[in-house]
């Protein structure tokens, strides 16, 4: 990727951090990229689709430590939980773009890149957690009444429910405290051997 369209997914990035997705203009990202307004056109098609690979490319960045988590080595059913925490974690580092990522999943539906991108992303992550249900399961430690693919789902949904919650109420229930109460659930599913 070259310079200049470097600078118009960093400089969507920042009108969106700061004046939000619904304002954000063209003219405005080109004016903070220091970019002629035709190079948005040229590089990328059009806004929509900046927009839809600048917000993305910062998620890919906030997930890459849990999906690195997910495809490691180890017991399938710690890393699930380690991968909740690394979720925690990445969430505090990443607090103040919240907002961003909300905004990104109210105009997922009306804009096709962005909301592909999104539904790409969840589904790497859910089938990265359904694989390591599955082998909980395959080792008789998980019941079978669980559906690895549902309950991943359930997993993805849980942790946008967690993103809404702390970012829309920031005083609200401690998260590592929601977080904790959750992994205790998914943990009491198991079976001993």
């Amino acid at each position: 990727m070259n310079s200049t369209a470097t600078a118009l997914l960093e400089a969507a990035r920042a009108c969106i951090a700061r004046r939000g997705l619904a304002a954000t203009t063209s003219r405005e990202i080109a004016r903070q990229a220091d970019a002629n307004l035709a190079a948005i056109t040229y590089h990328f098609g059009s806004k929509d689709h900046l927009v839809a690979e600048a917000l993305l490319q910062g998620f890919r960045s906030w997930l890459a430590p849990t999906l690195a988590i997910l495809k490691g080595d180890g017991d399938p059913a710690a890393r699930t939980v380690m991968a909740i925490q690394m979720l925690l974690t990445t969430f505090e580092e990443h607090r103040d773009d919240a907002a961003a990522y909300l905004q990104a999943l109210a105009h997922a539906p009306a804009t096709d890149p962005l909301r592909e991108g999104i539904v790409g992303l969840w589904g790497e992550l859910r089938e990265l957690l359904a694989d390591d249900m599955r082998a909980v399961q395959a080792s008789g430690e998980l019941g079978a009444w669980v559906d690895p693919e549902m309950m991943a789902a359930v997993l993805v949904a849980v942790t946008n429910g967690f993103v809404v919650q702390a970012t829309v109420e920031p005083a609200g229930p401690a998260l590592p405290g929601m977080a904790a109460q959750f992994g205790s659930l998914l943990l009491a599913a198991r079976q001993p051997r």
